[in-house]
């Protein structure tokens, strides 16, 4: 059943968003995504949630949000074996029928009830846009970290993207087809999925770079979403305040990825904070 919002926002020709969320005993910070949709001001959008059959409280925090919101939008929930973060998100992708997409991650949450609307703006003040990305923003035991994106990712995107995977997958949002012509997410690895999607990307079509923060990335042992080293490292080193300024590593393509992940697992759970967020 479709409420006057959206109604509205078809008549106007608001594009499609299809958000993808795939969880996989996802309890403790899935409520918090979930909500952060709901709230949304932009209610032309389609929600695809993907489970690899959970064990623990997921499937009832899933069944709650759906009859809360079934008729305020589209909310589809499917089931597929776990076989990895990539994987599930192609099979996500494939029942999406948005003309744009953005995957929320189930220990992410939309930063401010306007994000979908922000996002969907600049898609329609460019309609031969294929991607944009904004800034990675971060949550750290409470503390919301910004990081801007580099001058070198904005003077040359495809440069920076040979160096290092600069772009936040968080706060990127695509073009359906262009996902799916491309090829979707690198079901070979388990780090960063995303960092060949955007190689052959980028070699056709430039991201528009949007000084804007659409989600919050929770950093948290155990996460599993697909972010880089620049991302990580710099989340850690400035909640210990001993980064003031941005510096590339001298690390490229998968390895830095792979390697951070295992520093960053160790660290994390012994990073102390002093401030809280106002």
């Amino acid at each position: 059943m479709e409420t006057e919002s959206i109604r509205m926002m078809k008549t106007h020709n608001y594009p499609l968003i299809s958000i993808m969320t795939c969880t996989f005993n996802s309890e403790k910070y899935l409520k918090k995504a979930l909500e952060s949709v709901q709230t949304q001001t932009y209610k032309n959008i389609e929600h695809i949630i993907n489970d690899s059959y959970s064990t623990d409280n997921t499937l009832e925090i899933i069944r709650k949000y759906i009859e809360r919101n079934k008729k305020e939008y589209s909310i589809k929930f499917i089931q597929s074996q776990p076989r990895g973060v990539a994987n599930a998100l192609n099979v996500a992708t494939k029942e999406a029928t948005g003309d744009i997409v953005h995957y929320l991650h189930s220990d992410d949450y939309y930063y401010k009830k306007e994000s979908l609307e922000k996002a969907a703006s600049y898609f329609m003040k460019n309609p031969n846009l294929i991607w944009l990305t904004g800034n990675f923003l971060a949550e750290i035991k409470g503390i919301r970290i910004t990081i801007p994106n580099t001058r070198l990712l904005k003077i040359s995107p495809e440069k920076a993207l040979t160096c290092m995977n600069f772009i936040s997958h968080e706060n990127t949002f695509m073009r359906r087809e262009a996902v799916q012509l491309y090829g979707g997410f690198n079901e070979n690895r388990y780090f960063v999925v995303e960092y060949s999607l955007w190689l052959k990307l980028i070699k056709d079509y430039q991201p528009l770079i949007v000084n804007d923060e659409f989600t919050v990335f929770i950093i948290h042992k155990g996460s599993t979403s697909t972010g880089s080293l620049l991302k990580f490292s710099k989340a850690i080193l400035r909640a210990f305040n001993t980064l003031r300024k941005e510096k590339i590593f001298p690390l490229v393509g998968y390895y830095e990825e792979m390697i951070f992940f295992h520093l960053y697992n160790k660290v994390i759970p012994n990073v102390k904070t002093t401030k809280r967020e106002k």
